[in-house]
């Protein structure tokens, strides 16, 4: 079972550490949270993971967040 929600159309503009932080905040909630993990490479641009402790945590932000607005743009949700 897969522990880590990959989140992409993220708004680019927003600077890595407060987008680190500010999904930490968002997804907490749902369970423990182990890391995020947002790099601004080319590649990576928009894109996110966030690592729950549990299945159960990361299925509940799933459901919860898939096509959520953040920073103004929906998120793009997958387990």
């Amino acid at each position: 079972p897969n522990t880590c929600l990959y989140i992409n159309n993220l708004n680019d503009k927003v600077n890595k550490e407060e987008l680190r932080a500010q999904l930490y905040g968002l997804f907490t909630p749902y369970g423990k949270v182990i890391d995020v993990v947002a790099r601004k490479g080319a590649k990576m641009k928009g894109q996110a993971f966030v690592v729950f402790g549990d299945l159960t945590g990361a299925t509940t932000a799933l459901r919860a967040m898939d096509g959520e607005f953040f920073y103004d743009k929906p998120m793009v949700s997958q387990l």
